[in-house]
């Protein structure tokens, strides 16, 4: 990536980019193309954000944050995906989704009663008229009454969005695309998303403390001294601005704070296990499969939709002998917070996967990793969510601030928003708008 690992920061280009995930990256490509000196600044260790794969602790690509291409048929990361040299796609969406209820596979008319709950409020959505009604939450336009119910909205909520129903928008959600065509990369997503992109000069291991855009030239101090730019790009999650832990001097506009409180961070995080081989053989029917598990230690009454006990499984990713257990919302903050908190998360899925598969599948488990995305200080969560009322905030902290501060990623899109098109496009974006507002040269 063209890490500028060494040198110091004397560096002063047109254009800094804050942040090395898909938006930093793809504005900071974009501005190369036309001949801008751009310089990317991230506090990690390494590129990527919140797309990250590596292959060192399974031994295989595995994507520690976004994995699908979802909306696959109108995604435009798709083509590059499927442009770049060693990477491939498999279509997930195609597989038949898998229920477990109370250590057994789901009857007949269980997988109904699933499905039925689920195109309910599927069609609820798509049908609720938003200019007639005004925005509501999920939770409000279909109240759950039973375990499918809870279900449809834990697929939703916690499961999908990283949330609960009762917090997200109604408009939010008719805004974004989903068309059903859902795809992963064997490979790893982030690794083929960065690989089609391509380089860019970036310093790692800088954090960015204050902007001062105030006087002839924008200052961007540092945790490693000063660079002076004409402008910057800035794409670090919502909640960095919203509780200014990013400093602005002068502030940032009223307007624009406000905006980025209303974009709070979901979390959805992945407690990814590996076991020995004979895993494959005990579950030799189930290939990168989507199964939903409800773990029959704890019934609940059938009206009691606050027990969440089904558990989200993505099974044998690629007929590995892998096993990732999805976990979202207050669920997650609450077992990240724990002291033991990757003992208790390995247990869970462990025992979610047990109740249904047998106990041998606790004798060959060889190791998990937990992600535990709401502890990462850069990140806060996995993606933001539109507080009710409030999703016509993703442009208003989109938009630029007197020609100088430009902002991108997942949060600021209205279709693409929680995924990854919506960084690579607001990174786009914001290049052009950087060329367009300071008349930089181009190539």
């Amino acid at each position: 990536m063209n890490e500028l690992a060494n040198e110091p920061l004397l560096f002063n280009p047109d254009v800094v980019v804050v942040g090395a995930g898909i938006a930093g990256v793809a504005a900071a490509r974009q501005l190369m193309k036309q001949g801008v000196s751009v310089l990317v600044l991230e506090a990690r260790d390494r590129i990527g954000g919140r797309a990250y794969t590596e292959s060192e602790t399974f031994g295989v690509p595995y994507d520690h944050g976004c994995a699908w291409l979802h909306s696959a048929d109108v995604n435009p990361l798709s083509a590059l995906i499927k442009d770049t040299p060693g990477f491939d796609i498999f279509d997930h969406g195609a597989l038949e989704t898998q229920f477990y209820c109370s250590g057994r596979k789901a009857s007949p008319e269980e997988y109904a009663s699933a499905e039925k709950s689920e195109d309910a409020l599927y069609d609820d959505l798509w049908a609720y008229d938003a200019e007639a009604g005004g925005d509501i939450s999920i939770h409000d336009l279909r109240t759950p009454k039973n375990e499918w119910d809870l279900l449809a909205h834990l697929r939703k909520g916690e499961f999908e969005a990283g949330q609960q129903t009762k917090d997200l928008s109604v408009i939010d959600y008719q805004t974004q695309h989903e068309s059903g065509t859902e795809w992963l990369v064997p490979q790893g997503l982030a690794a083929g998303i960065f690989k089609a992109l391509g380089e860019v000069p970036v310093k790692l291991n800088t954090s960015v403390n204050k902007i001062n855009w105030g006087g002839k030239a924008v200052i961007i101090e540092t945790d490693q001294g000063n660079i002076n730019c004409k402008a910057v790009v800035i794409t670090v999650p919502t909640e960095i601005i919203a509780d200014e832990t990013l400093k602005f001097e002068p502030r940032l506009p009223a307007e624009k704070v406000e905006a980025f409180s209303q974009l709070p961070m979901g979390v959805l995080d992945k407690i990814t296990l590996q076991f020995k081989d004979e895993f494959n053989s005990l579950l030799s029917d189930l290939h990168t499969t989507t199964a939903y598990i409800r773990d029959h230690s704890d019934e609940g009454d059938e009206g009691d939709v606050g027990s969440g006990t089904w558990r989200d499984h993505l099974i044998r990713p690629f007929g590995q002998a892998l096993d990732t257990m999805f976990v979202g919302g207050q669920f997650a903050r609450d077992l990240t917070a724990e002291k033991d908190a990757d003992r208790l998360a390995f247990e869970l899925a462990l025992n979610s996967l047990s109740d249904v598969f047998g106990a041998d599948v606790k004798k060959l488990f060889v190791k998990g990793h937990f992600t535990k995305w709401h502890a990462d200080p850069w990140a806060q969560g996995g993606y933001a969510y539109s507080n009710i009322g409030h999703n016509h905030k993703r442009e208003t902290a989109r938009l630029p601030v007197e020609g100088r501060l430009f902002f991108a990623g997942e949060a600021l899109h209205g279709k693409w928003a929680s995924m990854a098109p919506g960084a690579y496009l607001t990174g786009r974006q914001a290049a052009e708008e950087v060329q367009s507002s300071l008349d930089l040269p181009t190539s």
